[in-house]
């Protein structure tokens, strides 16, 4: 027996050895660990589909992720923790051993006892964490208000509307019922206590209580009165660290198992197999074959059997009201999302025979909700970290985009920081000079297929007539898809689609459209009651042909 706890000893400083080792590692490289792990799910945040970004399961798992390294401790605490329980589960077994020597009716008190706090507290940190979930949403708010106070955008409108006090209201309102949420958790944790010092007084009573009368029978030595005190203390502390162990194990397990899952995410073009190269030199011919689209747990299709081609060149407008299922057509095309029913071909090949990589290539998209990285204007624009002479793309783009003279009165040229919340000395252009950059980095690309998903919601009727203008030059014969609100923007398009009910319900070009006096012309005449043009249509397709004729800027 004395060489099996010699051996449980020699254990027992091994694992504080390694345990302590670690922590001293980890104390100085514990941050450089938690930034490796946060960049292998930021990468793969970047790389898995985007369909699979936008599910509830991923946002979820990611929250999971992203709080768990807010705690410091987590990553640290995972790599010791196996050494440290490893060591937890020998000293209880060891003291465990001493107690059941001294008599079995001690160790079994000190066990019931340590069970039953270790339930005392699982019971109350379930009902704390019913509470914590009621905190979500005066948390919410105040977060809202906070972030929306400091806004310079916002700040306008507070002011104008004198908002001032409903923010501080609401901000005190939320601050008020996280208080009063805090402090039931706080008086569960107070009777937690309270249950807890109970019943380690009555164990210590009654442990205690057996060895002073064996004491006082003179069944023992005062020496081994205090030898089997020391014992009982020691083994309900460490039993008790055992407990407390097994629960960390398993948060850490829980944050360990959502980073596995995480990285086995499959990433775009992973699985793909037999891909063929895209030959894109006679343009891009996209051909939707009924095509339909359920989102995760919808219970009716956004899109329905869509039939539609659209031709290399093609200057195509898509329309239809809000909820029509525009935007998930671009995405489709895009390759963001797949069909659930039906096919997408390329050039006369299923979408699928490419790989995403490759497609999105060709492609060129401006959103509505577009953005900026905090780094230079020519890094913005051609994700190149340093500018190359002569790019005369670069050039060709921001004149083309109108975003030229803007440029030139810029100091720092392309070195110009944008994004001025992380960069102090960035520049901050106005939302009609921000859509034209946007413009320049969609046109810089060079891409067969450009979509425009509302790229002048921000701009007005002239800078929009100038930027339709100069995009009809710089498209040239590649094939482009507008989105747009305002009808009589689309005019000079050589096809218009209405989409509604889920389908195509009209198409055809303007004209066309018109004289059929369906749902495009009424639509077309609400408009106009509240817009009327002044020949900026009649120009503008007149010059999109003009440019068509002259050429574009790509090769």
């Amino acid at each position: 027996m004395l060489y099996w706890i010699s051996l449980v000893v020699i254990g027992m400083s091994l694992c504080n050895v390694i345990s302590s080792g670690m922590e001293q590692y980890l104390y100085r490289n514990s941050m450089n660990l938690t930034l490796y792990y946060e960049e292998l799910i930021f990468r793969k945040m970047t790389r898995v589909s985007y369909h699979e970004l936008e599910k509830e399961e991923t946002r979820t798992l990611l929250g999971n992720i992203w709080n768990g390294f807010r705690n410091e401790y987590m990553i640290r605490n995972s790599v010791t923790s196996f050494s440290a329980l490893l060591g937890a589960i020998l000293a209880t077994g060891l003291y465990g051993y001493f107690v059941v020597r001294i008599h079995w009716s001690l160790f079994l008190i000190i066990s019931i006892s340590i069970i039953m706090n270790f339930l005392f507290l699982k019971k109350s940190r379930e009902r704390q964490g019913v509470i914590h979930q009621e905190i979500g949403q005066p948390m919410a708010t105040v977060a809202y208000v906070k972030r929306h106070s400091m806004e310079r955008t916002d700040g306008k409108d507070i002011r104008i509307y004198q908002m001032q006090e409903w923010f501080i209201q609401k901000y005190d309102n939320a601050i008020k019922k996280i208080s009063d949420l805090y402090g039931k958790i706080h008086r569960y944790y107070f009777i937690r206590q309270l249950g807890e010092l109970g019943i380690q007084g009555i164990t210590e009573f009654l442990a205690y209580g057996y060895m002073t009368i064996e004491l006082t029978r003179n069944s023992i030595t005062i020496s081994e009165f205090v030898f089997s005190v020391g014992v009982i203390r020691t083994f309900s502390n460490h039993f008790s660290g055992l407990i407390g162990r097994i629960q960390e194990q398993n948060g850490i397990q829980a944050f360990l198992t959502n980073i596995r899952k995480m990285l086995s995410y499959s990433e775009e073009d992973e699985m793909m197999e037999d891909t063929l190269p895209m030959d894109t030199e006679k343009g891009m011919e996209i051909e939707f074959k009924n095509v339909s689209f359920r989102y995760e747990n919808a219970k009716e299709d956004v899109l329905k059997n869509i039939n539609l081609t659209i031709h290399a060149g093609e200057k195509l407008a898509m329309i239809g009201l809000n909820g029509a299922g525009k935007t998930t057509m671009v995405k489709l095309i895009c390759g963001f999302y797949e069909p659930t029913s039906g096919e997408i071909w390329v050039n006369g090949r299923p979408k699928k025979c490419y790989t995403q990589k490759e497609y999105i290539a060709k492609v060129s998209a401006l959103f509505q909700d577009s953005f900026f990285f905090p780094l230079s204007l020519y890094e913005n624009l051609t994700s190149y970290s340093e500018e190359r002479d002569q790019d005369e793309c670069f050039k060709t783009a921001l004149t083309y985009s109108g975003f030229a003279p803007v440029y030139e009165e810029c100091k720092e040229k392309g070195k110009t920081m944008l994004v001025r919340e992380v960069n102090e000395n960035a520049t901050d252009f106005s939302g009609g000079e921000k859509q034209k950059l946007l413009f320049a980095r969609a046109l810089y690309k060079q891409s067969k297929l450009l979509i425009l998903d509302e790229p002048t919601a921000t701009l007005d009727p002239i800078a929009e007539n100038e930027l339709y203008l100069s995009f009809g030059k710089a498209a040239g014969n590649n094939t482009v898809i507008f989105i747009s609100h305002r009808l009589s923007s689309t005019r000079f398009c050589d096809r218009i689609i209405l989409l509604e009910g889920a389908q195509i319900s009209e198409e055809g070009t303007h004209e066309q459209l018109m004289s059929q006096k369906g749902r495009y012309a009424e639509l077309f005449e609400t408009q106009s009651k509240y817009y009327r043009e002044s020949g900026l249509n009649s120009e503008l397709s007149n010059d999109m042909q003009k440019n068509q004729e002259e050429g574009c800027i790509y090769e």
